[in-house]
């Protein structure tokens, strides 16, 4: 069995005069801005989640419209705040 990727000739995704991107039918990303905290800077880490969590989080940030940082943020403000 041969895994290695046929090749595809894209020159005419980049020769296409096209002025407006098409309408692919999928929703258009919302406002890319970080939201909006008490002046305090950013910094990336990392997790490990279970897989079902990881859905459900995705499921819960689509249907109330955020992002999964926003929920991660607000659910571990909500968390830590109850543990003080």
């Amino acid at each position: 069995m041969n895994l290695t990727p046929r090749p595809r000739d894209l020159t005419m995704l980049l020769n296409s005069d096209r002025s407006a991107p098409v309408d692919t039918g999928i929703p258009k990303n919302r406002n890319t801005k970080k939201p909006e905290s008490s002046g305090e800077e950013w910094v990336k880490t990392s997790v490990s989640l279970r897989v079902s969590t990881k859905r459900r989080l995705k499921l819960f940030a689509a249907e109330h419209d955020l992002r999964i940082q926003e929920v991660i943020d607000e659910a571990l403000e909500t968390y830590l705040g109850m543990t003080d």
